[in-house]
C-alpha cells in the first residue's frame, strides 16, 4: 500500500511540480493585487452624445466635460490612460422635448479593475427639438448718415432671401435675416458693397445666401422750395 501511495505521489513528478508552480505564482498575484495600496484619483473627461435619432438637433447647453473620481490598486491607476476616458449618454429611442439623463458609474469606460465612486454633475439635462428649414427675407442693417444733402432713396440685398436650417421652435420665431452692419456715413453717390449675414442664434445654420451684395441708392436731397412773400394788399383810401 505504501509502495504504491508512494508511486501515486511521484508519478508525473515534473508535470505535478509545474502545476504547482502555476498554482503558487496565480496566488501571489492575486494576493499582490489585494495587498497592493488602493488609490482614489480624479479626472475631468468628455461627455459624449450619441445615437442622436434622425431629423433631431440638441438644443439645450451641454457641458464640455465631466468629473469622475475613481479608485482602484496603485499600480492599475497608475497605468490608466486619462485621454481614453470619456462619459457617454446614449439616445436610442429617445424623443422630443426635455429630460434628464442621469450618470451612472457603467456610463464611464473605465478599464477592469477600476471602480467610479463619483460623477459630478450626476445628470445631464438634454433638450431635443425637429430639425426644420425655412426661407427667410434678408434684411441689410444700414448704420451711419450720409453726406450732407443727400439721402437714402433705396437699400437692397442680393440675394433677396437665404435658407436655414435649425431647431424647428427657433425657426418658427424668426422673420428674417439680417446682415452685419453696412455704414452709409458721408456717402454721398450710390454704392454696392458685399457682406455677411449676422450670427444666428444657436443651432441654426444658414444653407444658402450667407454671402450678400447690399446695394445702397443714394440721391441728393431735394432742395427744399422757398415760399414766395404773398403780396400785401393796398389799403383803400
Amino acid at each position: 500500500m505504501t509502495i504504491r501511495l508512494s508511486r501515486l505521489v511521484f508519478q508525473n513528478a515534473g508535470t505535478k511540480l509545474l502545476a504547482f508552480a502555476i498554482a503558487c505564482v496565480t496566488w501571489y498575484l492575486l494576493t499582490g493585487e489585494r495587498r497592493e495600496r488602493i488609490s482614489e484619483r480624479s479626472y475631468r473627461i468628455p461627455l459624449s452624445i450619441v445615437n442622436i435619432p434622425p431629423r433631431t438637433i440638441i438644443v439645450s447647453p451641454l457641458p464640455d466635460a465631466v468629473d469622475v473620481r475613481v479608485r482602484g490598486s496603485f499600480t492599475v491607476l497608475r497605468q490608466l490612460e486619462p485621454s481614453k476616458l470619456e462619459a457617454v449618454i446614449d439616445l436610442l429611442g429617445a424623443s422630443q422635448g426635455e429630460k434628464r439623463y442621469p450618470l451612472a458609474p457603467e456610463d464611464i469606460n473605465v478599464p477592469r479593475g477600476v471602480e467610479v465612486i463619483a460623477i459630478s454633475p450626476p445628470e445631464v439635462r438634454l433638450s431635443l427639438d425637429a430639425v426644420a428649414e425655412k426661407t427667410l427675407p434678408i434684411v441689410p442693417e444700414i448704420t451711419g448718415t450720409p453726406a450732407p444733402g443727400s439721402h437714402i432713396e433705396e437699400v437692397v440685398a442680393e440675394p433677396r432671401s437665404g435658407r436655414v436650417q435649425g431647431p424647428a421652435r427657433t425657426l418658427a420665431r424668426t422673420v428674417s435675416l439680417h446682415t452685419e452692419p453696412v455704414s452709409v456715413d458721408g456717402r454721398e453717390g450710390s454704392f454696392s458693397t458685399t457682406a455677411t449675414l449676422a450670427s444666428q442664434p444657436a443651432g441654426v445654420r444658414v444653407r444658402e445666401g450667407q454671402l450678400v451684395t447690399v446695394r445702397v441708392r443714394i440721391r441728393p436731397a431735394s432742395p427744399t422750395p422757398t415760399p414766395k412773400p404773398r403780396p400785401t394788399r393796398k389799403a383803400r383810401p
